[in-house]
């Protein structure tokens, strides 16, 4: 269901950022014009100096090649004969832009490409074009091996890319080595974990809404004692079978009904690479800090404040959508999936977020998301103008005639070649601030930026459809859930989850590396599960507290140690 959920924000992201470009298809005029500059200047003549302007959307004079690695899903099923190569995206690049897409190799998403990536790296055969992880970017960078793609992207990236980039600060500086750009990254949803407390339930019992995590263990003992959700209800709810604990440097945004709130609180950020006091590199899951917060989630647990399914349970959500629990970590869209399952058995149920819990010196703390997808160039391919032209026609070249050939059938990472998610890095704020001066007639439809904030402009079409007077109180109570059902959810997740989010002070960590380093590609997997068992027997009191020093000790023996250097050196 998570993954469902992150595809569908995913599109609601690439939607948000959209421009109105479909017009930007009139290519008819060819690659390029010719415009003087009319400035002036120092060289005493009356010579014009010519500048080049190209158009982002035009279509190259002549057919232009390139050959691209793919990761490929085994399972996926394209329409009649269709490949990854050959599908109604790549004849439409083809056709309509002179662009032939070829294959220098496929292999499947997952360990398979990533070794594949790994292999054309070492034996230094690239294809022309291909999406890596941040770990083989530096690799290659340190290899000579990639184009510098600064003078291209200046030249042919579209105003929308360009703005994209701009409204992402820093992004394009990450992948920026001596002045060199030699990747376009992927942006990110924003996410930060969130708590999410049935504030119906504090209205019964005349609790506040919490800031420490004190406050939320006195209000989750208060739902239990007061049985608020039955005879047995659940205090906090988090982590099911299979799931995670806490997010990591690999799933950067992974805050969804797990307990990254509760470390971060206490100054512990498991599962992400951190700077320790000197400024070198240390995994955060073996700091002070963290066996800290065990401690306390062991207390927690004992006490019946923690779900005592914990790591068993089969579905988190059911417990939520049951009206059984009152509190849940989670991000800003967590009202998009089982909040409105649980409202539609009990219409009372006042789910609101909260940025919390502070840490001890009132800071509200998180991760960053951080994005892990880079799209490079070989430094050997001719034309690397194609890739800038085939991203920017990825996400702004969809006129009426794509809008034709592609009706019924959204075009996925199987159809369209070095496929990346892209998004303006203010689209959510943007969304909130403007759908709440809507609200409070500060702003009338005609003042969105409906060509670069559609989805936001598209909200609004809908919002007083769904938000009933006080327009500023978003308690449920207020909604109008029948009307225009489609969008509730939609506006309930950003003016609710999401005005918590943009309204809150975050301080903000980056995890120091983001891809796996070369020895984690053999002991990762099992340094990982030493981890994820350890802790939960902790939490669960299947093991003692000094259980963490022993996996400390174990985990640099077997590989820790020489992953940390090797971090170390991503610095």
């Amino acid at each position: 269901m998570k993954k469902h959920l992150l595809l569908l924000l995913s599109v609601i992201l690439v939607a948000m950022s959209l421009s109105a470009c479909g017009g930007g298809n009139k290519n008819a005029g060819g690659n390029a014009s010719n415009s003087p500059d009319t400035s002036g200047g120092n060289s005493g003549t009356n010579t014009p100096v010519v500048e080049e302007v190209v158009d982002p959307f035009a279509k190259f004079d002549e057919p232009t090649e390139i050959s691209v690695g793919r990761g490929i899903d085994p399972n996926y099923k394209f329409d009649g004969t269709d490949t990854s190569e050959d599908n109604i995206y790549t004849r439409w690049l083809k056709d309509k832009y002179n662009i032939v897409v070829k294959h220098a190799w496929e292999a499947a998403n997952g360990t398979d490409y990533q070794q594949k990536v790994s292999l054309a790296i070492s034996s230094n055969d690239l294809p022309d074009a291909m999406i890596v992880n941040e770990t083989q970017l530096r690799q290659m960078v340190k290899a000579g091996q990639l184009a510098d793609l600064r003078e291209v992207y200046e030249k042919y990236a579209s105003p929308a890319l360009k703005a994209v980039y701009d409204s992402n600060p820093g992004l394009l500086d990450s992948v920026t080595f001596d002045g060199k750009l030699y990747a376009l990254p992927e942006t990110t949803l924003p996410s930060a974990p969130l708590t999410w407390i049935r504030k119906d339930w504090l209205d019964q019992l005349g609790l506040e809404p919490p800031k420490t995590l004190e406050d939320i263990e006195k209000i989750a003992q208060a739902f239990i004692d007061n049985k608020m959700g039955g005879e047995n209800t659940i205090g906090i709810v988090g982590t099911q079978q299979g799931g995670t604990l806490y997010s990591t440097f690999l799933n950067s945004t992974d805050h969804w009904y797990n307990f990254s709130s509760i470390f971060f609180a206490n100054g512990a950020y498991p599962g992400i690479w951190v700077k320790d006091a000197d400024g070198n590199a240390v995994y955060g899951s073996i700091t002070p800090e963290t066996k800290e917060t065990l401690a306390l989630m062991r207390d927690w647990y004992a006490k019946g404040v923690l779900d005592k399914e914990l790591g068993v349970r089969k579905s988190t959500g059911e417990v939520v959508a049951s009206g059984q629990t009152g509190i849940f970590f989670g991000p800003w869209w967590s009202a998009y999936n089982n909040i409105p399952d649980n409202i539609k058995n009990d219409p009372k149920a006042n789910w609101r977020a909260y940025a919390a819990p502070l840490d001890a010196s009132g800071k509200f703390n998180s991760n960053s998301a951080t994005g892990s997808s880079y799209l490079v160039v070989s430094k050997n391919y001719k034309h690397p103008e194609t890739v800038i032209k085939m991203t920017t026609l990825h996400q702004w070249g969809k006129d009426e005639e794509y809008q034709t050939l592609t009706a019924g059938k959204q075009m996925t990472s199987q159809e369209v070649p070095l496929f990346l998610i892209l998004g303006a890095g203010d689209q959510l704020e943007y969304a909130v601030n403007s759908l709440r001066d809507y609200l409070a007639g500060k702003m009338t439809l005609e003042d969105f930026d409906n060509n670069n904030y559609g989805w936001a402009y598209e909200m609004a079409n809908h919002a007083l459809n769904v938000k009933k007077d006080p327009m500023d109180n978003y308690d449920i109570e207020y909604w109008d859930q029948e009307t225009d059902a489609g969008f509730f959810t939609h506006l309930y997740a950003h003016l609710n989850g999401g005005s918590a989010f943009v309204d809150a002070d975050i301080n903000w960590v980056r995890s120091i590396a983001t891809a796996q380093t070369k020895t984690m590609e053999s002991r990762w997997t099992n340094l990982k599960k030493l981890e994820d068992e350890t802790f939960l027997k902790i939490i669960m009191g299947s093991t003692d507290l000094d259980s963490f020093d022993t996996f400390v000790e174990k985990w640099k023996d077997q590989g820790g140690d020489k992953i940390t250097e090797e971090v170390n050196e991503l610095k």
